[in-house]
């Protein structure tokens, strides 16, 4: 072979490594995510991203970039409206008012509320005049929060009817369904319960999935002590009346909800704050609030092709810091 063949060769064995090099560049797509980093309970706002570990199933992905989070959210404020939520009216009101008055200007919120059934109060808007009105004006309407389920995932389906890109619910509940103990004692005395599923309650794991597939972040605040009276010791008798084999209905209902209130942050990226009284509504709606508004957009790549992932972890590299992450749908810069 002489020099020439030789060196056509090399040439074209560097022009194909190169061509090479391109095709695997090219079959990667870009994915995003949301993702809050806490520090003593407030948001951490200088990291870089090389700082970022991004892993698909255990598998590492390459971040790409990062930058604070931009993207408008579309909120619903889902309040229970039962008895239970309601023993300090005051509180509860100036909490939703505190948590509008510190999302950002500009975003679409709603305040639906939800018992025996859900009802919206005030439909998206950007409007937080409307919102603090309505917000003042919460009071009980519900004797129990029985639909708490199907609240959640009626209200993603509609976000993502809604086409949002930063969907976002704040739940705002008790760990019980029932909202008014005298009123379910007098039950009892009367040989009447009342009903803590009235048919209406999905799965939990429906829920859930109804979240992951349309990528929803849920912040819940849970206000312990109210709604939640377990099971009475005569429910364990053989000889159980009808009113009997309700009250161990309403536990069961309620471990379905625990399990439910339980797996909501992990499942969605959002957060969970429990508090045992009222009076601390404000402070928490408030830190949600300020979490919600100071995230990064972390973006990595995804080779094409691929089975979607089970589960997505990000990480960082910092110690004693906490993440939270929420898939985002593509998003177009204009």
């Amino acid at each position: 072979m002489n020099r020439c063949s030789t060196l056509g060769l090399v040439v074209l064995f560097v022009g194909g490594g190169v061509m090479f090099e391109a095709a695997v560049q090219a079959q990667v797509v870009e994915q995003s995510m949301f993702v809050s980093v806490i520090r003593r309970a407030e948001p951490v706002l200088d990291m870089t991203a090389d700082e970022f570990i991004v892993e698909e199933d255990g598998q590492a992905r390459e971040v790409l970039r990062i930058e604070r989070a931009e993207v408008p959210m579309q909120v619903a404020i889902l309040v229970d409206d039962s008895y239970g939520l309601s023993q300090n009216l005051s509180h509860v009101r100036n909490g939703l008012t505190e948590l509008i008055d510190n999302l950002p200007d500009g975003q679409q919120i709603a305040l639906i509320m939800f018992g025996n059934h859900m009802r919206t109060v005030v439909d998206y808007t950007t409007n937080k005049d409307r919102l603090r009105a309505a917000a003042g004006q919460y009071a009980p309407f519900s004797e129990t929060s029985t639909y708490l389920s199907n609240a959640i995932a009626e209200t993603a389906i509609a976000l993502d009817r809604r086409g949002a890109i930063r969907p976002i619910i704040v739940l705002v509940t008790t760990e019980g369904a029932h909202g008014n103990t005298s009123r379910i004692n007098q039950g009892r005395q009367q040989g009447t319960v009342l009903s803590p599923t009235g048919g209406q309650g999905l799965d939990y794991t429906v829920v859930l999935d109804v979240l992951r597939e349309r990528m929803v972040a849920v912040h819940t605040l849970v206000v312990r002590g109210f709604g939640n009276l377990g099971t009475p010791q005569f429910a364990r008798t053989n000889g159980s009346s009808t009113a009997t084999r309700g009250l161990v209905i309403q536990s069961a209902g309620d471990r379905d909800r625990a399990s439910l209130l339980e797996q909501l942050p992990k499942v969605t990226g959002g957060s969970r704050e429990e508090i045992g009284s009222s009076s601390a509504v404000g402070a928490m709606l408030t830190r949600m609030a300020n979490h919600m508004s100071n995230q990064y957009l972390v973006t990595y790549a995804r080779p094409v092709g691929l089975i979607p992932p089970e589960k997505v972890e990000v990480k960082v590299t910092r110690r004693r810091h906490q993440v939270r992450s929420t898939l985002s749908r593509p998003i177009i810069m204009r």
